[in-house]
């Protein structure tokens, strides 16, 4: 039997280029595995930071250890949507994501519900929260927001917290504390505000109606400081002729530094 690619120098030769062909690639396939198993060998294939972002209600440490991700783990030893959606189970988060970031961080971003007010529970005050719910325990950071005081019917807090959120959030930060004020009636509010005024009211279309409290004080510069009564028109009465010795009764917020935990 004769070999041809023997006796054609070119036949040979392409034959050799095919070799070193799928030399080279084994060659090079056999360094890639190499270098694959070496990394996750080595120190580079591990967490060495975990960082929450936007965490007020729940500590960071909290979010950590609800992803199930600790310094030292295998970087590419957990899927990102399940622990997210660990992360997403925790009281007070809305939705949350994790990602890896540069060589060997991962960053826990969670969106929590906004704390739209505060509320008082055995001594202690808790956020209620946009959607409606009462935050488990104290924020781990201090809440600029309003105190509610005597809401005890849950769909009633929920009327006053809608409200609350329709609100502007510069008008919202001037609200010290809510209290309902009358058995009768379970609408009825009055809000304490940081400048000093009282406004009286009710729930449905309270928003709707604080809209317009800065333009309201801003011609009450002369009359001093006393109730404004939004509940059917508009009216203002001075401190004096609503308490006798020109002085508001002391509330809450202004014991508890305006709603903040300390």
């Amino acid at each position: 039997m004769i070999d041809i690619e023997e006796r054609i120098p070119s036949l040979r030769e392409k034959r050799k280029r095919r070799t070193n062909r799928k030399f080279i690639f084994l060659l090079i396939l056999f360094l890639l595995v190499l270098a694959v198993l070496l990394y996750f060998q080595s120190p580079l294939s591990k967490v060495d930071e975990v960082r929450v972002e936007g965490a007020l209600l729940n500590s960071k440490e909290d979010y950590v250890r609800a992803s199930g991700i600790s310094v030292g783990d295998a970087l590419w030893g957990f899927r990102r949507f399940e622990a997210a959606g660990s992360v997403s189970s925790v009281q007070g988060v809305e939705e949350a994501a994790v990602e890896r970031t540069g060589l060997r961080s991962v960053v826990i971003k969670v969106n929590e519900w906004v704390p739209a007010a505060l509320i008082e529970q055995e001594g202690r005050f808790h956020p209620v929260l946009s959607n409606g719910e009462v935050f488990g325990k104290p924020a781990a950071e201090p809440v600029p927001a309003p105190i509610l005081s005597g809401f005890s019917d849950e769909k009633t807090m929920e009327k006053m917290v809608g409200e609350l959120e329709a609100l502007p959030g510069g008008i919202r930060t001037l609200i010290s504390e809510i209290k309902r004020t009358s058995e009768e009636d379970p609408d009825a509010i009055t809000a304490y505000m940081t400048d000093g005024y009282e406004v009286r009211g009710i729930i449905p279309g309270f928003a709707e109606k604080m809209e317009y409290y800065p333009s309201i004080v801003s011609q009450l510069t002369d009359e001093g400081k006393g109730v404004i009564d939004l509940e059917v028109g508009l009216y203002f009465r001075p401190y004096e002729e609503v308490y006798g010795d020109g002085a508001a009764p002391e509330t809450e917020g202004e014991e508890d530094g305006g709603g903040e935990e300390e």
